[in-house]
Order: structure tokens, then C-alpha cells, then sequence
């Protein structure tokens, strides 16, 4: 009998602990979120980033810190120049993006149309977000893990993706002029009707890719792993090809523009 009441006394004293932690911590989320909405953006910096410690405490509202965050990030950039200082919000949020597990998300980060030139988002967990019509010039993805991601019409001009994962991918209509795209792994993405022009491919596997209407003119493709990749009206004007691996005479076919070089197994 006093075993009994013990235990019920433990289960008792538990829940009541835990009640009082989820009032402390609904305090503080309410706290946070108010604070979004100030005119100062240092006042919003630090509410980020005690939600992004509060993210942590609290899984279930996990989604609702994230979507706030997207939010934010989309309402203070949208009306931004390319070549505008990212003010310190902005910064908190893309620290939390960054620097956060991508455990257990169920929805995919909604990144549609914020303007991020020259983020720093290295190593970012950003596997199947949204990013359409975002602007990220000049971005530093690199190692950045974009499976399944949405970038169509996004501008990534000048942007590092190196050694990133870029793998079922859409980048349809993307501008990737001059973008950095070493040693990337973009399986089965589609890139079709992008501007590549000028980008840096070396390394990259773009197996199964879909580059058709894709400009390419003046890309390095060093080492590039193009197999099975459909190359329908790609232009190719000027690129190198002499070390691409996986190229066809069939691939080559339907694609328009001379290529500068083509490789030793493709010469007549």
C-alpha cells in the first residue's frame, strides 16, 4: 500500500513538473514571437535566436519556429537590393537555418522569393526547400545538402555550391551564370532551359540530368560526369569537353552550339 502511494505521488509530482515547464516555456515562445514584430531589428535578432534555443527544448514546435522564421526572413528581404548589408535579423535567422538538426522536420523549409545575396549558408541542412524565384547571387552554399530541393526560376549567379548535393533537384530555368559547381553531385536534377553560361563544373556528376534548352556556352566541365544526362538543344558553344566522362555521339547529336573540344573517344 505505501509502495502504491508512492508511486502515484512520483507520477503526480512529475506531471506537475512538467506542467510548469510548459508554462515557462509558452511564456517564453509568446515572449519571442512578439518580439518578431518590432521595428528594431536587433530586438528581432535576439527573439530568433531565443526561439532557436527554445527550438530545442520544445520538438513540437519545432514547425511553427521554422515557419516563422521562413517568414521573417521573407518579409525583411523582399524589398532588399542584391547589394544590400544583411541586417542583423536576417543574420540570426540564417544562423538558425544553418546551424540547426534537420532530424525529424517533416515540411520542407518555404524559402520562395527571399533575397539573400552573398548569404553565408555553408553546410546548410536545406534538403527538399523551397527556394522559387529566391535570389542567393554570390551565395555561399557550399557542402550544402539541395536533394530534393526546388530552385526553379531562383538566381544563383556567382553562388558556391561546391561539393554540395544537388541530387533530384529542380533548377529549371535557373540563373547559375558563373556559378561555382565543383565536385557537385547533381544526379538526376533538372536544369532544364538554365543559364550556365560561364559556371565552373569540374568534377560534378550531373548523371541522368535533365539539361535540355540548357545554356552552357563558355561552362567548364572538366572530369564531368554527363551519363545518361539528356542534352537535347543544350548549346555547348565553346565548352571543352576532352575530359567529360559518359558523353554519347548520341548526346552530342542533339545538341546545338560547337564545342571547343570534344573527347579523344568522339573525334572523327
Amino acid at each position: 500500500m505505501t509502495a502504491g502511494l508512492g508511486i502515484r505521488k512520483y507520477f503526480q509530482d512529475r506531471d506537475k513538473q512538467r506542467l510548469e515547464e510548459d508554462k515557462h516555456l509558452i511564456s517564453q515562445f509568446d515572449a519571442a514571437w512578439g518580439r518578431l514584430a518590432s521595428a528594431d531589428p536587433l530586438v528581432r535578432a535576439n527573439a530568433v535566436r531565443t526561439l532557436a534555443r527554445l527550438m530545442s527544448d520544445s520538438p513540437r514546435d519545432r514547425q511553427s519556429v521554422l515557419r516563422s522564421v521562413c517568414d521573417l526572413l521573407r518579409k525583411q528581404t523582399e524589398d532588399r537590393a542584391d547589394e544590400d548589408q544583411a541586417v542583423a535579423d536576417v543574420v540570426a535567422a540564417m544562423d538558425l537555418l544553418r546551424e540547426r538538426s534537420s532530424r525529424d522536420e517533416l515540411d520542407p523549409l518555404d524559402l520562395a522569393n527571399v533575397r539573400l545575396a552573398r548569404a553565408d549558408l555553408h553546410g546548410a541542412p536545406l534538403r527538399g526547400a523551397l527556394f522559387r524565384n529566391a535570389v542567393l547571387s554570390g551565395a555561399d552554399l557550399t557542402a550544402v545538402d539541395l536533394r530534393e530541393s526546388t530552385m526553379s526560376h531562383a538566381v544563383l549567379r556567382d553562388a558556391a555550391i561546391c561539393s554540395g548535393r544537388l541530387d533530384s533537384a529542380d533548377l529549371e530555368r535557373a540563373d547559375l551564370r558563373g556559378a561555382k559547381l565543383r565536385d557537385l553531385s547533381a544526379e538526376h536534377a533538372s536544369f532544364a532551359e538554365a543559364d550556365l553560361r560561364g559556371a565552373d563544373l569540374p568534377g560534378s556528376v550531373l548523371r541522368g540530368s535533365l539539361l535540355r534548352r540548357a545554356r552552357l556556352s563558355d561552362a567548364k566541365l572538366d572530369r564531368a560526369d554527363v551519363a545518361g544526362a539528356d542534352l537535347t538543344s543544350a548549346d555547348l558553344a565553346g565548352v571543352d569537353l576532352s575530359t567529360v566522362v559518359g558523353l554519347t555521339s548520341e548526346q552530342l547529336a542533339r545538341t546545338v552550339g560547337k564545342a571547343a573540344t570534344l573527347p579523344r573517344y568522339l573525334r572523327k
